[in-house]
């Protein structure tokens, strides 16, 4: 997608962290990203210590779809919105992830949600995410683009809070081997595999065609995960499954382009960050910061 796709009040009046022509707008107005994030959830969901905290300081883990709908409307806030927008939606998930403690009642261990490697892992998961899934069902970047996009990431990494730089790779192939270098701590314990059941188990109930279609994308996520994350999950033993969905996938992406192209998801997020409580609730911290 070229800037003279994009909607023209988008170019000619967006101040925020990422411009019209940045890679960040090209992945995250593709329907492949919201497959992204479902495979960065998936791999966010083995850390263990998280998962915990997580599981015992909320009530998202028994609203997935609430959830999501949070989780988008947050990255949507962040790529697509103005800076102010982007820094209230930081500074209330900041303040959120500040709260989330839980006391281990077996060894009395505090854990917190926002400690800098576990942030690491979600910020470095879902750029890594984002990008198998983009090249794997049809965003066509470059390896250039690719490098251009783990770099623009490094704002939102810390926007959420990650001040050791050290934690954000800047090029893909550290980045892959960021991924690749956690198995020794990473497992799936019981939360995470509570959690992450409604993207591992097909539903056979309703329209067969909708179900059908669950399945195959279900299964083209899964195919994008790294070897060692699918051993996790139980799911190795089926490769060719895997290889066949991913293919199908990137097809139903293409219909999915076709019928409501970027600019147009653009403009929708564009609308919605305007409408957003983060809109009001901006405004009452310049009130609140003029003297």
């Amino acid at each position: 997608m070229s800037t003279t796709d994009l909607p023209v009040a988008s170019t000619t009046t967006h101040d925020g962290y990422f411009s019209p022509d940045s890679v960040s707008w090209r992945v995250f107005a593709d329907p492949a990203s919201k497959l992204g994030g479902m495979a960065a959830l998936l791999l966010q969901a083995l850390n263990p210590f998280m998962m915990r905290v997580f599981y015992n300081t909320t009530v998202s883990h028994e609203d997935a779809a609430g959830r999501d709908e949070r989780t988008g409307r947050y990255f949507e806030t962040v790529v697509f919105g103005d800076k102010a927008h982007a820094d209230k939606a930081s500074e209330i998930v900041r303040r959120m992830h500040a709260h989330a403690r839980w006391t281990d009642p077996n060894t009395g261990e505090v854990l917190a949600a926002d400690n800098p490697q576990w942030l690491a892992w979600t910020h470095n998961t879902f750029v890594y995410a984002l990008v198998r899934a983009s090249r794997e069902f049809g965003v066509p970047l470059t390896d250039a683009e690719v490098e251009q996009f783990v770099v623009e990431q490094l704002v939102a990494g810390r926007l959420i809070g990650i001040e050791d730089e050290t934690l954000l790779p800047r090029t893909w192939a550290d980045l892959e081997a960021y991924i690749d270098a956690q198995t020794s701590w990473l497992a799936l314990g019981v939360e995470a595999a509570e959690v992450t059941r409604g993207l591992r188990k097909p539903v056979f109930r309703g329209n067969p065609i909708t179900v059908w279609t669950t399945i195959i994308v279900q299964d083209g996520v899964l195919g994008i995960l790294p070897d060692w994350a699918r051993l996790l999950y139980g799911i190795d033993g089926r490769p060719m499954n895997l290889r066949s969905a991913g293919r199908t996938t990137a097809w139903l992406m293409s219909l999915a382009r076709r019928s409501k192209p970027g600019a147009a998801l653009i403009a929708d997020a564009t609308t919605r960050v305007q409408d957003h409580p983060y809109r009001r609730l901006r405004g009452e911290g310049t009130r609140a910061r003029t003297p």
